[in-house]
């Protein structure tokens, strides 16, 4: 499935033409080169197509001349009010989700256990406001932001920019009597090998879209500098003997089995790239929907699909970006390759319409929800041929 015409009303990024003082910040910061000037009309013009509502527009903008669905400076602000009474903590810690799946990678690195959580696609998306606003009026006394190496960075520039926003920031705020109270860290995910599993099949070699796999005296190898963490080539070793960090063969079948073992069981379990789809802050979830969030649609393993059906699941809906957008190269063309062939095997007991490929991205921020009401209409009503 790809997205159709009712997503497509509502985008997740515009410029305001009659705020906007031409100042060509947003083309200059734009990774993707979504926004330029039109010579004829003299007007910024994003180009939503090419926009991966990485929100380095939004934030970097002096005039406030670009609106964005997600994480803005409303949704942000309410969020945090929230959460400080929530975790009752005066420690902020902002963090890319690319590259802190987990709370434990946050406490293993800046040696803290209480803390006030926002976990977003990119730090470079956060405007210096929310910084300013977190210290001076919600009492925050330090903030850690942990953004990817900059080499590794799934929008190219977020962290880069983030990095220059906390220099700035913190020369700021210590003029104003609060000391340098934003520490900046930076860390990325690698596949690691177990030698001892390895068959030397060369599959992860093959189909690493970075080169960072290769076979070394007949056992895989992966070179960490080159390694961009998607996680394609451990849902593909047949021997299990690759795995990335957080996201662990085991780690994710308990995450099913946790979804599906609770008091209410989800109709549709979601194996979702995290790229594809940006949640909401609220936490408002769908009961019928359970939802794991992956690196990337190429770390979607046929194994953990049978684990959710296994468990209960009515149906399996796997979400990827679509492939011109894939932030691991090849990962979301190889997810639907193997997905395609594992419906091929479930077409055999009849279970093929309980499994589902979409392709979705932020910049229709009603596409994801389409998707879902379609696997649920099919559910409720499967064709002839699987109800015989």
């Amino acid at each position: 499935m790809d997205m159709g015409n009712d997503a497509q009303k509502q985008v997740g990024v515009h410029i305001n033409d009659s705020s906007c003082s031409r100042c060509f910040i947003c083309s200059s910061l734009c990774p993707f080169d979504a926004i330029r000037k039109d010579p004829e009309t003299d007007k910024m013009v994003l180009e939503i197509e090419k926009c991966q509502t990485c929100g380095l527009c939004y934030s970097s903008c002096p005039a406030q001349a670009v609106d964005i669905i997600y994480y803005d400076m409303d949704s942000l602000t309410r969020y945090l009010e929230k959460a400080k009474h929530k975790y009752a903590s005066d420690t902020l810690v902002i963090m890319c989700k690319g590259c802190a799946p987990e709370t434990e990678v946050v406490e293993k690195m800046f040696g803290i256990s209480e803390f006030v959580p926002l976990s977003v696609p990119c730090v470079g998306r956060v405007p210096e406001n929310i910084f300013l606003k977190a210290i001076s009026s919600l009492g925050m006394k330090r903030i850690y932001v942990l953004a990817c190496e900059e080499d590794y960075c799934r929008f190219d520039r977020g962290s880069s920019v983030a990095t220059r926003k906390i220099l700035a920031l913190n020369l700021l705020l210590d003029q104003l009597g609060y000391g340098r109270p934003i520490t900046l860290k930076q860390n990325s995910l690698k596949v690691t090998v177990n030698k001892d599993k390895c068959i030397a099949c060369g599959n992860c070699a093959y189909h690493c879209p970075y080169g960072a796999a290769t076979l070394v005296s007949g056992t895989a190898d992966i070179d960490e500098a080159s390694c961009y963490g998607c996680g394609l080539c451990v849902s593909l070793c047949p021997a299990f003997a690759l795995e990335l960090d957080y996201w662990e063969g085991d780690r994710i079948s308990a995450q099913v089995s946790s979804l599906m073992s609770g008091k209410t069981k989800p109709e549709v379990l979601v194996f979702r790239c995290q790229w594809a789809v940006f949640p909401s802050l609220n936490g408002t979830t769908d009961p019928d929907v359970g939802i794991i969030e992956l690196p990337c649609a190429g770390r979607v393993d046929a194994l953990h699909v049978l684990e959710a059906f296994d468990k209960g699941a009515e149906g399996v809906m796997i979400a990827a970006c679509p492939e011109e957008d894939c932030k691991s190269e090849t990962g979301s063309k190889e997810a639907q390759k193997s997905i395609t062939a594992l419906k091929k095997t479930l077409t055999q007991i009849g279970m093929d319409e309980k499994l589902h490929f979409c392709s979705v991205s932020p910049r229709y921020p009603g596409a994801f929800d389409d998707a879902l009401r379609e696997i649920k209409e099919n559910l409720a009503n499967p064709s002839k041929e699987t109800a015989e």
